[in-house]
């Protein structure tokens, strides 16, 4: 038996739960990122079993990661289609998410869109669910409302995945920096050495001065100023502002959020 043969076997062992059959199914996945890698659930509203918008860190064997790196190229993405599973494993709120892995195939370029298969029954480890959110196909999206974007990464690889609310909406995913010098606590008190905006191991919400729709969503080149929430622990509120650029468009989508 291959490892990779060995890895899914080990992998099946998650078809013991419970099923939902409204949530089970092939849920694919944007896969970016460098140390850590991500990975983010592709949702659509129209499918039931889709409406979550999911953020994770993943983690694959490190001859699974040479491959990966290898076949990066500016202007393509990777995905993942994973063997059907009940995304509601990866749900976070019980105390952690029941699914520690999920195997399957990464594709360069979009699985569903002329992609190509780079790496085969490989396994990739779910290390944290950062997000997990289920969206409601009812409402309708309230085009006044602030831009807002969802901020995670570490020190060099900050991203910015748009927040989807209510339909219709987009999928975004930015490759960012924040500009030097330019984090201020709340009420505008500088704060030395950026220390707050390096890493975002959890997301946090920032939201800018613009409406929040595709037309309006940042795109490379931009250089905006943000204001951040972390939210409130036992000092207080820990908000503050900072520029943001740009620095690339990972993946944008809009036509499965109608």
């Amino acid at each position: 038996m291959t490892i990779g043969a060995l890895e899914a076997a080990m992998n099946a062992q998650h078809d013991h739960h419970h099923h939902h059959p409204e949530t089970f199914d092939v849920h694919g996945m944007l896969l970016f990122g460098d140390g850590p890698l991500y990975f983010s659930h592709l949702p659509m509203f129209e499918h039931p079993a889709h409406r979550f918008q999911v953020l994770m860190e993943v983690g694959f064997r490190d001859d699974v990661l040479e491959v990966l790196r290898a076949h990066r190229k500016d202007g393509d993405i990777q995905t993942f289609v994973p063997e059907r599973f009940d995304i509601l494993e990866l749900d976070p709120s019980g105390g952690g998410p029941a699914r520690t892995s999920v195997a399957g195939t990464v594709f360069q370029g979009h699985f569903e869109r002329g992609g190509t298969p780079i790496a085969e029954d490989v396994t990739a480890r779910i290390e944290r669910v950062s997000r997990f959110t289920r969206l409601d196909p009812g409402p309708r999206h309230d085009d006044d409302r602030a831009l807002t974007y969802l901020c995670f990464g570490r020190a060099g690889g900050l991203h910015l995945a748009h927040e989807i609310t209510a339909r219709p909406d987009f999928d975004q995913v930015l490759s960012v920096r924040i500009v030097p010098g330019t984090v201020r606590h709340d009420p505008g008190v500088l704060v030395p050495g950026d220390v707050p905006a390096t890493n975002f191991p959890a997301p946090v919400p920032a939201t800018f001065g613009r409406a929040d729709t595709p037309a309006r969503r940042l795109v490379a080149g931009d250089t905006l100023e943000g204001a951040f929430s972390p939210g409130v622990t036992r000092t207080g509120p820990h908000g503050f502002t900072a520029r943001v650029e740009v620095l690339g468009e990972i993946y944008m989508e809009t036509g499965d959020l109608v």
